[in-house]
Protein backbone atom coordinates (compact mmCIF):
# COMPACT_ATOMS: atom_id res chain seq x y z
CA UNK A 1 0.00 0.00 0.00
CA UNK A 2 2.55 2.32 0.86
CA UNK A 3 4.71 1.20 -2.33
CA UNK A 4 1.64 2.51 -4.26
CA UNK A 5 1.15 5.93 -2.84
CA UNK A 6 5.14 6.16 -3.37
CA UNK A 7 4.89 5.25 -6.98
CA UNK A 8 1.77 7.41 -7.43
CA UNK A 9 -0.35 9.91 -6.30
CA UNK A 10 -1.92 8.75 -2.63
CA UNK A 11 -5.21 10.01 -3.81
CA UNK A 12 -4.77 7.20 -6.86
CA UNK A 13 -4.46 4.10 -4.02
CA UNK A 14 -7.71 3.12 -2.65
CA UNK A 15 -8.22 0.34 0.18
CA UNK A 16 -10.67 -1.92 -0.70
CA UNK A 17 -11.84 -2.52 2.77
CA UNK A 18 -11.03 0.67 4.66
CA UNK A 19 -13.10 2.64 1.84
CA UNK A 20 -15.88 -0.26 1.89
CA UNK A 21 -15.48 -1.38 -1.81
CA UNK A 22 -13.90 -0.03 -4.86
CA UNK A 23 -17.31 2.79 -5.27
CA UNK A 24 -15.16 5.78 -3.83
CA UNK A 25 -11.97 5.92 -6.08
CA UNK A 26 -14.66 4.97 -9.43
CA UNK A 27 -16.54 7.92 -8.59
CA UNK A 28 -13.62 10.17 -8.42
CA UNK A 29 -12.26 9.41 -11.50
CA UNK A 30 -15.08 8.31 -13.37
CA UNK A 31 -14.86 11.24 -15.95
CA UNK A 32 -10.81 11.52 -16.12
CA UNK A 33 -10.15 10.24 -19.81
CA UNK A 34 -7.68 7.48 -21.06
CA UNK A 35 -7.50 5.97 -17.49
CA UNK A 36 -6.64 2.40 -16.15
CA UNK A 37 -7.59 0.29 -13.14
CA UNK A 38 -5.09 -1.68 -11.38
CA UNK A 39 -6.53 -4.24 -8.64
CA UNK A 40 -4.63 -5.95 -6.30
CA UNK A 41 -6.12 -9.03 -5.08
CA UNK A 42 -7.61 -12.59 -6.08
CA UNK A 43 -10.11 -13.37 -8.46
CA UNK A 44 -12.77 -12.24 -6.06
CA UNK A 45 -11.61 -9.26 -5.55
CA UNK A 46 -11.73 -8.32 -9.70
CA UNK A 47 -15.42 -9.53 -9.57
CA UNK A 48 -16.12 -7.03 -6.69
CA UNK A 49 -14.68 -4.25 -8.81
CA UNK A 50 -16.17 -5.55 -12.03
CA UNK A 51 -19.69 -5.16 -10.72
CA UNK A 52 -19.18 -2.12 -8.86
CA UNK A 53 -18.22 -0.37 -12.25
CA UNK A 54 -21.22 -1.84 -13.70
CA UNK A 55 -22.66 0.93 -11.45
CA UNK A 56 -20.77 3.63 -12.63
CA UNK A 57 -22.15 5.79 -15.35
CA UNK A 58 -18.48 6.18 -17.10
CA UNK A 59 -18.03 8.32 -20.15
CA UNK A 60 -15.70 5.76 -21.13
CA UNK A 61 -15.82 2.49 -18.91
CA UNK A 62 -11.60 1.93 -18.18
CA UNK A 63 -10.12 -0.67 -18.40
CA UNK A 64 -8.61 -3.29 -15.53
CA UNK A 65 -5.41 -4.26 -15.39
CA UNK A 66 -4.75 -7.30 -12.22
CA UNK A 67 -2.05 -7.82 -9.95
CA UNK A 68 -2.62 -10.88 -8.91
CA UNK A 69 -2.53 -11.80 -4.64
CA UNK A 70 -4.86 -14.30 -4.68
CA UNK A 71 -4.97 -18.40 -4.77
CA UNK A 72 -5.89 -19.25 -7.93
CA UNK A 73 -5.80 -15.79 -9.68
CA UNK A 74 -6.99 -17.45 -13.02
CA UNK A 75 -8.07 -14.03 -14.64
CA UNK A 76 -5.03 -12.57 -14.30
CA UNK A 77 -3.25 -16.32 -15.87
CA UNK A 78 -5.44 -15.62 -18.79
CA UNK A 79 -4.73 -11.92 -19.17
CA UNK A 80 -0.84 -12.85 -19.01
CA UNK A 81 -0.25 -11.02 -15.45
CA UNK A 82 0.79 -13.89 -14.17
CA UNK A 83 -0.40 -16.58 -11.33
CA UNK A 84 1.00 -14.54 -8.60
CA UNK A 85 2.92 -11.20 -7.33
CA UNK A 86 6.30 -12.87 -6.41
CA UNK A 87 7.26 -9.06 -5.20
CA UNK A 88 8.93 -7.96 -8.01
CA UNK A 89 9.84 -4.07 -8.54
CA UNK A 90 6.76 -1.96 -8.88
CA UNK A 91 8.47 0.41 -11.30
CA UNK A 92 8.48 -2.94 -13.71
CA UNK A 93 4.43 -3.77 -12.97
CA UNK A 94 3.65 -0.43 -13.85
CA UNK A 95 6.09 -0.37 -17.29
CA UNK A 96 3.63 -3.59 -18.13
CA UNK A 97 0.73 -1.54 -17.57
CA UNK A 98 1.80 1.19 -19.81
CA UNK A 99 2.69 -1.63 -22.62
CA UNK A 100 -0.15 -3.67 -22.01
CA UNK A 101 -3.16 -4.17 -24.79
CA UNK A 102 -6.60 -3.43 -24.58
CA UNK A 103 -9.01 -6.23 -25.01
CA UNK A 104 -12.98 -7.34 -24.66
CA UNK A 105 -13.88 -9.97 -21.89
CA UNK A 106 -17.58 -11.25 -22.19
CA UNK A 107 -19.38 -11.47 -18.87
CA UNK A 108 -22.52 -13.76 -18.23
CA UNK A 109 -25.71 -13.87 -16.09
CA UNK A 110 -26.69 -16.75 -14.38
CA UNK A 111 -30.07 -17.01 -12.73
CA UNK A 112 -31.12 -19.88 -10.40
CA UNK A 113 -34.91 -21.49 -10.21
CA UNK A 114 -35.63 -23.92 -7.43
CA UNK A 115 -37.43 -26.88 -7.73
CA UNK A 116 -41.58 -27.58 -6.91
CA UNK A 117 -40.22 -29.20 -3.63
CA UNK A 118 -38.43 -25.62 -2.14
CA UNK A 119 -35.43 -27.59 -0.67
CA UNK A 120 -33.24 -25.29 1.12
CA UNK A 121 -30.01 -25.11 0.26
CA UNK A 122 -27.03 -22.80 0.69
CA UNK A 123 -26.80 -19.04 -0.07
CA UNK A 124 -25.66 -18.56 -3.96
CA UNK A 125 -22.69 -16.33 -3.80
CA UNK A 126 -23.32 -14.38 -6.85
CA UNK A 127 -25.38 -13.95 -10.02
CA UNK A 128 -22.55 -13.25 -12.61
CA UNK A 129 -19.88 -15.60 -14.14
CA UNK A 130 -16.50 -13.84 -14.86
CA UNK A 131 -14.32 -16.60 -15.22
CA UNK A 132 -16.22 -20.31 -15.04
CA UNK A 133 -19.34 -22.20 -12.96
CA UNK A 134 -19.02 -25.70 -12.27
CA UNK A 135 -20.80 -28.51 -11.04
CA UNK A 136 -19.76 -31.52 -9.58
CA UNK A 137 -16.08 -33.02 -8.46
CA UNK A 138 -14.13 -29.39 -8.54
CA UNK A 139 -17.07 -28.21 -6.98
CA UNK A 140 -17.14 -30.45 -4.23
CA UNK A 141 -13.56 -29.94 -3.40
CA UNK A 142 -13.43 -26.30 -3.62
CA UNK A 143 -16.65 -26.57 -1.09
CA UNK A 144 -14.09 -28.84 1.09
CA UNK A 145 -11.55 -26.36 1.14
CA UNK A 146 -13.64 -23.03 1.90
CA UNK A 147 -15.47 -25.08 4.42
CA UNK A 148 -12.27 -25.81 6.27
CA UNK A 149 -10.89 -22.01 5.67
CA UNK A 150 -13.88 -20.81 7.49
CA UNK A 151 -13.11 -23.42 10.56
CA UNK A 152 -9.37 -22.63 10.78
CA UNK A 153 -8.45 -19.98 9.10
CA UNK A 154 -4.71 -19.90 10.61
CA UNK A 155 -4.07 -22.86 8.24
CA UNK A 156 -4.83 -21.11 5.10
CA UNK A 157 -2.06 -18.43 5.59
CA UNK A 158 -0.39 -18.62 2.45
CA UNK A 159 -0.56 -19.41 -1.42
CA UNK A 160 1.17 -22.80 -0.89
CA UNK A 161 -0.74 -24.11 2.23
CA UNK A 162 -3.66 -23.43 0.74
CA UNK A 163 -2.57 -25.19 -2.91
CA UNK A 164 -1.68 -28.11 -0.38
CA UNK A 165 -5.02 -28.09 1.43
CA UNK A 166 -6.44 -28.82 -2.50
CA UNK A 167 -4.16 -31.69 -3.14
CA UNK A 168 -5.42 -33.22 0.14
CA UNK A 169 -8.98 -32.70 -0.79
CA UNK A 170 -8.66 -33.40 -4.18
CA UNK A 171 -6.50 -37.00 -3.15
CA UNK A 172 -9.50 -37.48 -0.60
CA UNK A 173 -12.50 -36.86 -3.71
CA UNK A 174 -10.59 -39.93 -5.68
CA UNK A 175 -11.44 -42.37 -3.18
CA UNK A 176 -15.16 -41.46 -2.39
CA UNK A 177 -16.32 -40.05 -5.60
CA UNK A 178 -19.07 -38.12 -4.08
CA UNK A 179 -20.32 -37.18 -7.28
CA UNK A 180 -20.27 -40.41 -9.26
CA UNK A 181 -22.47 -40.66 -12.53
CA UNK A 182 -23.51 -36.87 -11.95
CA UNK A 183 -24.38 -37.23 -15.74
CA UNK A 184 -27.54 -39.41 -15.04
CA UNK A 185 -29.06 -36.51 -12.52
CA UNK A 186 -28.60 -33.97 -15.00
CA UNK A 187 -29.91 -32.34 -18.14
CA UNK A 188 -27.94 -30.19 -20.45
CA UNK A 189 -29.25 -27.73 -23.19
CA UNK A 190 -27.12 -25.07 -25.50
CA UNK A 191 -28.55 -23.40 -27.66
CA UNK A 192 -31.76 -24.90 -27.54
CA UNK A 193 -30.05 -28.11 -28.22
CA UNK A 194 -30.01 -31.19 -25.76
CA UNK A 195 -26.47 -32.82 -24.81
CA UNK A 196 -26.68 -36.15 -25.21
CA UNK A 197 -24.71 -36.87 -22.28
CA UNK A 198 -25.60 -41.25 -21.90
CA UNK A 199 -22.88 -41.89 -24.48
CA UNK A 200 -19.36 -42.47 -23.84
CA UNK A 201 -17.79 -41.83 -20.26
CA UNK A 202 -19.17 -41.41 -17.37
CA UNK A 203 -18.81 -38.37 -16.25
CA UNK A 204 -18.37 -36.41 -12.61
CA UNK A 205 -18.16 -32.64 -13.19
CA UNK A 206 -19.52 -30.13 -16.27
CA UNK A 207 -17.89 -27.07 -15.99
CA UNK A 208 -19.14 -23.64 -18.21
CA UNK A 209 -15.86 -21.92 -19.21
CA UNK A 210 -15.77 -18.48 -19.79
CA UNK A 211 -11.68 -17.99 -19.89
CA UNK A 212 -9.16 -20.28 -20.56
CA UNK A 213 -7.95 -20.47 -16.77
CA UNK A 214 -9.55 -22.49 -14.55
CA UNK A 215 -8.59 -24.77 -10.89
CA UNK A 216 -5.45 -22.26 -10.73
CA UNK A 217 -3.95 -22.20 -14.55
CA UNK A 218 -5.49 -25.35 -16.25
CA UNK A 219 -6.86 -25.06 -19.84
CA UNK A 220 -9.73 -27.34 -20.12
CA UNK A 221 -10.69 -26.77 -23.54
CA UNK A 222 -7.54 -27.09 -24.67
CA UNK A 223 -4.75 -25.31 -26.76
CA UNK A 224 -5.62 -24.16 -30.13
CA UNK A 225 -4.50 -26.32 -32.96
CA UNK A 226 -1.85 -25.17 -35.38
CA UNK A 227 -2.65 -25.62 -39.19
CA UNK A 228 -0.65 -28.30 -39.46
CA UNK A 229 -2.08 -29.89 -36.53
CA UNK A 230 -5.81 -29.35 -36.96
CA UNK A 231 -6.18 -32.48 -39.71
CA UNK A 232 -4.77 -34.42 -37.74
CA UNK A 233 -7.32 -33.27 -35.38
CA UNK A 234 -10.00 -33.77 -37.58
CA UNK A 235 -9.34 -37.09 -38.71
CA UNK A 236 -9.49 -38.45 -34.77
CA UNK A 237 -12.62 -36.43 -34.27
CA UNK A 238 -14.15 -38.66 -36.87
CA UNK A 239 -13.02 -41.34 -35.28
CA UNK A 240 -13.31 -40.75 -31.73
CA UNK A 241 -16.68 -39.24 -32.04
CA UNK A 242 -18.92 -40.82 -30.23
CA UNK A 243 -16.54 -41.34 -27.10
CA UNK A 244 -15.46 -38.43 -27.13
CA UNK A 245 -17.85 -35.52 -27.97
CA UNK A 246 -21.77 -35.50 -27.28
CA UNK A 247 -24.40 -34.46 -29.53
CA UNK A 248 -24.99 -30.77 -29.10
CA UNK A 249 -25.38 -27.49 -32.15
CA UNK A 250 -22.04 -28.53 -33.16
CA UNK A 251 -20.61 -31.36 -34.76
CA UNK A 252 -17.42 -33.68 -33.46
CA UNK A 253 -15.12 -32.24 -35.53
CA UNK A 254 -16.26 -28.46 -35.14
CA UNK A 255 -15.42 -28.72 -31.33
CA UNK A 256 -12.54 -30.43 -32.08
CA UNK A 257 -11.32 -27.54 -34.00
CA UNK A 258 -13.06 -24.17 -32.24
CA UNK A 259 -11.01 -21.98 -30.55
CA UNK A 260 -12.12 -20.35 -27.33
CA UNK A 261 -11.67 -16.47 -27.04
CA UNK A 262 -12.81 -14.41 -23.69
CA UNK A 263 -14.38 -11.90 -26.18
CA UNK A 264 -16.42 -14.10 -28.84
CA UNK A 265 -19.39 -13.98 -27.59
CA UNK A 266 -19.59 -17.62 -26.99
CA UNK A 267 -18.80 -19.98 -23.63
CA UNK A 268 -17.55 -23.57 -23.75
CA UNK A 269 -19.07 -26.32 -21.86
CA UNK A 270 -16.78 -28.97 -20.42
CA UNK A 271 -17.33 -32.57 -18.89
CA UNK A 272 -15.19 -33.86 -15.81
CA UNK A 273 -14.59 -37.75 -16.07
CA UNK A 274 -13.19 -37.59 -12.02
CA UNK A 275 -10.74 -35.52 -9.43
CA UNK A 276 -7.60 -36.68 -11.50
CA UNK A 277 -9.33 -35.32 -14.76
CA UNK A 278 -8.47 -31.30 -14.66
CA UNK A 279 -4.92 -32.37 -12.88
CA UNK A 280 -4.06 -34.72 -16.11
CA UNK A 281 -4.84 -31.67 -18.04
CA UNK A 282 -2.93 -29.42 -16.25
CA UNK A 283 0.19 -31.47 -16.16
CA UNK A 284 0.43 -32.29 -20.36
CA UNK A 285 -0.82 -35.96 -19.87
CA UNK A 286 -4.49 -35.33 -21.18
CA UNK A 287 -5.09 -32.77 -23.72
CA UNK A 288 -8.39 -31.40 -22.71
CA UNK A 289 -11.35 -32.09 -20.56
CA UNK A 290 -14.56 -33.61 -22.68
CA UNK A 291 -15.52 -31.06 -25.22
CA UNK A 292 -19.08 -30.88 -25.03
CA UNK A 293 -20.65 -27.38 -26.97
CA UNK A 294 -19.17 -24.01 -27.64
CA UNK A 295 -22.22 -21.49 -27.26
CA UNK A 296 -24.13 -18.86 -26.47
CA UNK A 297 -26.76 -20.11 -23.57
CA UNK A 298 -26.96 -22.52 -21.23
CA UNK A 299 -29.74 -24.07 -19.35
CA UNK A 300 -29.35 -27.03 -16.95
CA UNK A 301 -31.63 -29.00 -15.00
CA UNK A 302 -30.47 -31.03 -11.78
CA UNK A 303 -32.19 -33.61 -10.31
CA UNK A 304 -30.69 -33.87 -6.97
CA UNK A 305 -28.10 -32.11 -4.43
CA UNK A 306 -24.78 -31.16 -5.65
CA UNK A 307 -21.83 -28.78 -5.13
CA UNK A 308 -21.56 -25.92 -6.99
CA UNK A 309 -19.23 -22.97 -7.57
CA UNK A 310 -19.30 -19.65 -9.80
CA UNK A 311 -15.66 -18.25 -9.80
CA UNK A 312 -14.01 -20.74 -7.01
CA UNK A 313 -16.99 -19.23 -4.40
CA UNK A 314 -18.59 -22.97 -3.55
CA UNK A 315 -22.23 -23.65 -2.23
CA UNK A 316 -24.45 -26.83 -2.28
CA UNK A 317 -27.63 -25.95 -4.25
CA UNK A 318 -30.94 -28.24 -4.26
CA UNK A 319 -32.18 -29.52 -7.58
CA UNK A 320 -33.27 -26.73 -9.53
CA UNK A 321 -32.77 -24.74 -13.28
CA UNK A 322 -29.76 -22.66 -14.05
CA UNK A 323 -30.21 -20.21 -16.83
CA UNK A 324 -27.32 -19.04 -18.30
CA UNK A 325 -27.04 -15.78 -20.62
CA UNK A 326 -25.18 -13.26 -22.08
CA UNK A 327 -24.82 -10.09 -19.83
CA UNK A 328 -22.19 -7.67 -21.42
CA UNK A 329 -18.58 -7.33 -22.23
CA UNK A 330 -15.76 -5.07 -20.35
CA UNK A 331 -12.45 -4.09 -21.47
CA UNK A 332 -9.77 -5.46 -19.61
CA UNK A 333 -5.85 -5.16 -20.05
CA UNK A 334 -3.77 -7.80 -21.74
CA UNK A 335 -0.21 -8.12 -20.37
CA UNK A 336 2.46 -7.84 -22.71
CA UNK A 337 3.95 -11.42 -23.53
CA UNK A 338 7.02 -12.10 -21.11
CA UNK A 339 10.46 -12.35 -22.34
CA UNK A 340 11.19 -15.94 -23.27
CA UNK A 341 14.22 -17.19 -20.79
CA UNK A 342 17.04 -18.33 -22.32
CA UNK A 343 18.35 -21.85 -22.32
CA UNK A 344 20.57 -24.56 -23.98
CA UNK A 345 17.71 -25.45 -26.12
CA UNK A 346 17.56 -21.43 -27.79
CA UNK A 347 21.14 -21.93 -28.07
CA UNK A 348 21.38 -24.45 -30.49
CA UNK A 349 17.75 -24.05 -31.98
Amino acid sequence: MRKMQYFLNPRQVYNLIKDRGPMTGLQFFKDLPDTRVLVCGGDGTVGWLLDAMDKVNFEKRPPVCVLPLGTGNDMARCLRWGGGYQGESLGKVFDRISRSEEVMMDRWNIEFSAAADDEKGDPIPCNIINNYFSIGVDASIAHMFHTMREKHPEKFNSRMKNKLWYFEFGTSETFFKTCKNLHEAIDVMCDGCSLDLAHGPSLEGIAILNIPSIHAGTDLWGENATQKKRKKQQKQARKDRDREVSSSSMSSVDLHCAVQDIGDGLIEVIGLENSMHAAQVKVGIRSSGRRLAQCQTVVIRTHSRFPMQIDGEPWIQPPCTISISHKNQVPMCMAPPSPKRKSLFNIFS
